[in-house]
Parts: C-alpha cells; structure tokens; sequence
C-alpha cells in the first residue's frame, strides 16, 4: 500500500523528530511518503529513513497552480468542501488557519491522486488534519489522524474530521478519553491508544559511578514545561552543596527568559544552554552515558499538559532513571517502580528527588533498568508501529484480516 505520513514539517524542518523512528517502522510495510502541510524549505533533514519526501509549498505559484486544477476538475465537490470548512464548527483562530491553507488542501488532493496514494495517515488534529480531510472529500482516498496532545483541544472540526476519518490513534490513554469526551457516543469506538514509539539501544552504556552527577532536561522552551521551577530546584541543590552538572536542550519562546534565569540564580557555571540538538546526536549522548539522569518538570495549564513525552521514553530505552511531575499521561510511563514522580510546580519536591538519586547510584541503577524494561515492553517502536500497521490495513481496500510477518511486508509496496 502506498502511505501518505503527513506531518507539520518533517521531514523538511529539525521538528518532529519523533517520528523518526515510526517513519522508519512503517517503511518496513508500506510504500511511505512524507508529506508536511507547513514546510517552507524544500530541504529532506532525514535522508536516511527509507520513505519518499514530497515537498509541497506552504503558498507559493506552484501550489496557486495545483488548486486551480483541482478546481477547474471539480469546481463542486471543491466548493462544498469550501463551505465545510468555512461554516463547521470550529474555533475563530482555527477557522481563520484552514482558510488561509485551504489552497494547499487542493493542491495536495491533487498530488495524492497523481502519486497513486492509497491512504493518508495524519499528525495532529490542527491544520494539518483539516487539508487531509478537505483532500479525502476530493480524493475519495480514506485517511486516519493520530492525536497528539494540545491539538486534541483546539476546536478544529473535530467531529467532522472523526466522523470522516477510518480511524483516530491517539498516543496516550489519558488524551484518549479526552478526546472521547469531545465526540458523540457513536464516534468514540473510533479513537483507540497506541503509543508513539522510540528505539532501544542492544546495550546501553552504563554511567560511571563517581563523578559529578550529571543532568539532562531535553524540552522545547515554553512556560508549561516548567524550566523556572527546574531552575529554582537546582539553585536549592547548589545552596546545599549537591555537585552536578545540568544541560538544557531545546529552544522555544522562552528561551531568553531562560537564559535571564540561569544567571539570576547564579547557575551560568553548573547549566548550559545548548538550543536544539540534533536528535541523532542527543540520543548518541544517552546511549553514550554522558548522563546520569533525566528531569522534565512540566506543568499542568489548560489546554497544554504532556502526552507521552518522547524525551522521557528515549532515556529510559538507555536505563536512565527519571524524575518527571505528575502530570499529562506522564505516569503512563513513569511510575514508582521506575522513577520518581514529584508534583508539579513544586521546586522543593523536585529538588529532594533529585538530589535522592545524585546520591545513590545503585537506585539510579535500578530505576534505570526497570525503566529500560518498561519501554521496550510497551513503547518500543516495533511493537507500537505493529499496533498502527494492524489499523491501518484493516482500512486499506482488501481489508487484511492480518500483519504479514516481517519478512514478508515488503511484498505489499
């Protein structure tokens, strides 16, 4: 079966490098094409995956030209789709976004049919999910949507979409039953869980046991993510005299603040800033033991709380321990037996938690290996991508009654 794997930006942008290793999965059964909704470089950042990208242009001549076509070949079925996105039911913002790319929605109706695409599968129930739909109606070609985390509370069509899609695969159980909540009774048979996945290392390299405790925190920078509480705990553990060593991946519209914070507490020598690292070499230095331990203190606000953070699952595949907050569908992964949950917006807790582990190396151990059993039991990609693979052909034409095994999913492209 040939896939459309549509997303924001990847595979043109460093984003969304989680999916990565669920790109890489799929290839192993489908025919895989990428194709972002909002991409403004037509530069391939992942050339090594084995799928095909396809750039289409955010708004550019080209794709001016493309939904002229499509127009010109069904100026009805083009207008009705119009009038669907225009008068549903959705929020002033998102209704404003979906119009201003309805074009692009045309245009990639038009590339899907030329590309033989037999089925589109979907990130995100924002914008991109709203060209997927517009290009289904004109296409006839049936897609599904994976629903993330805040783009399940945007107000984005979201029953229309549902109702349209084969099926919704959300990534956490929690968001699940959010978005449940969102849809008449007859349409939430059609949301089910299954993980977004990450790769195990064969064998991860263990950590010296005498040095500087060293820390990562690898998130975009946004106030939920909760890096001034990071900050604050870190300060208190400096004050008490705890050794470490805390790096900083990732970039946001806080970033700035950050930076203000790291020297307002007098941290400038223990805390780098190290912006986006390349997800190769972030998950290289993991695997490498350049860590000891990996904290995320986000929070709770509305609309914005985590799904199953990625960052997480990737240092426990290397066997290291976490301390995270009890928020989102964190504790989906993490829990007591294989890690140290804190409540949120709470720098005291988190810095005891912390400094627990700076201190015990055989407790660092032996969260780091039951958290390392935990992924690959229930979040390694292998297993996630089959659960995916068995959804999406049993929406591909011949209705396959099963996953061809490994060896034999090549024969399907």
């Amino acid at each position: 079966m040939k896939l459309a794997y549509v997303s924001a930006r990847f595979p043109f942008a460093f984003a969304e490098q989680f999916f990565e290793p669920e790109v890489e999965s799929l290839g192993e059964a489908f025919d895989v094409v990428l194709i972002p909704t909002r991409a403004t470089q037509n530069v391939d950042r992942y050339p090594e995956l084995g799928a095909t990208p396809h750039y289409i242009g955010l708004f550019d001549a080209r794709v001016a030209a493309l939904a002229a076509r499509e127009f010109a070949r069904d100026p009805a079925g083009v207008l009705a789709a119009f009038a669907a996105v225009a008068f549903g039911k959705c929020a002033l913002r998102a209704r404003a976004v979906n119009l201003v790319l309805f074009p692009k929605a045309l245009a990639l109706a038009h590339e899907a049919r030329r590309l033989g695409i037999e089925h589109m599968h979907v990130n995100w129930m924002t914008s991109s999910a709203t060209i997927v739909y517009v290009a289904s109606r004109l296409t006839g070609i049936p897609f599904s949507i994976t629903a993330h985390q805040h783009d399940i509370f945007y107000d984005n069509l979201t029953v229309p979409k549902v109702r349209a899609a084969e099926f919704v695969r959300v990534i956490s159980a929690r968001n699940c039953g959010h978005l449940q909540d969102l849809l008449p009774a007859d349409l939430r048979a059609k949301c089910v869980t299954v993980h977004l996945g990450v790769r195990a290392p064969e064998a991860p390299v263990a950590a010296p046991p005498a040095r500087t405790t060293r820390i990562l925190c690898s998130a975009r920078m946004c106030e939920w993510k909760g890096h001034r509480f990071l900050l604050d705990a870190l300060a208190r553990l400096r004050d008490r005299g705890v050794a470490f060593a805390c790096d900083l991946a990732g970039d946001g519209e806080i970033a700035t603040e950050v930076a203000a914070l790291v020297e307002r507490h007098g941290l400038a020598d223990r805390v780098r800033m190290l912006g986006n690292v390349p997800h190769g070499k972030l998950v290289a230095s993991l695997e490498a033991g350049d860590y000891d331990l990996v904290v995320l203190a986000s929070t709770e606000q509305d609309g914005e709380h985590e799904g199953i953070p990625v960052a997480l699952m990737e240092a426990m595949a290397a066997r290291l321990p976490i301390v995270a907050t009890q928020t989102g569908s964190i504790p989906e992964l993490v829990d007591a037996t294989n890690g140290l949950l804190v409540p949120q917006r709470d720098p005291e807790a988190l810095a005891a938690a912390i400094e627990r582990l700076a201190g015990d190396a055989a407790l660092r151990a032996e969260l780091g290996a039951r958290g390392r059993d935990r992924v690959l039991a229930l979040f390694e990609t292998g297993e996630t991508t089959r659960r995916l693979t068995e959804l999406l052909l049993s929406s591909a034409p011949w209705r396959a009654a099963a996953v061809p095994s490994r060896e034999g999913r090549k024969s399907l492209r």
